[in-house]
């Protein structure tokens, strides 16, 4: 099934919803994404023609087994993205969240992969774990400064 970016994000979202506990409903993802209400009621519906999910009229948006396992699997390239910003590369937070959000998109399951086999060698080198990011987070921080940038942690997105 190809699913667009939007159509991801939606799906991301009431599985998020869903793992909170909650029912999630239209106006609850209108809410969540900063879209209006029938804007996700057409994105439901054409996920819901996609067999993505499962939806009658002022109830529940429910995830389908398969939608489940599309929305599980970006929420999955979220987490890692967002992990190799802020672990490795000292990403502000709200920057690596908005950045994660837009490269689960478009980056192949081979960097993907890549990335997370990255994560893992960070953790279990022989450096010690963290040395190998903090050497190179403190390494930005001195060359920005000695190029008259702000350090990392400062900077906003553009």
């Amino acid at each position: 099934v190809h699913l667009t970016p939007n159509m991801e994000m939606y799906l991301k979202t009431i599985l998020e919803i869903d793992l909170e506990g909650a029912d999630a409903r239209v106006k609850m993802i209108a809410d969540r994404l900063g879209v209006t209400m029938p804007s996700v009621s057409g994105a439901v519906d054409n996920l819901r023609k996609k067999g993505l999910v499962g939806h009658n009229p002022y109830g529940k948006v429910a995830l389908t087994e398969e939608g489940r396992a599309v929305a599980l699997k970006v929420k999955e390239q979220n987490d890692l993205l967002y992990r190799f910003l802020r672990e490795v590369l000292g990403v502000p937070d709200r920057i690596a969240k908005e950045d994660a959000c837009t490269l689960e998109h478009v980056v192949s399951r081979t960097t993907l992969n890549r990335l997370s086999r990255f994560l893992e060698f960070v953790q279990v080198c022989p450096l010690g774990p963290g040395d190998i990011v903090a050497d190179f987070v403190n390494w930005v921080n001195e060359t920005d400064k000695a190029r008259g940038n702000k350090p990392r942690q400062e900077r906003t997105a553009s």
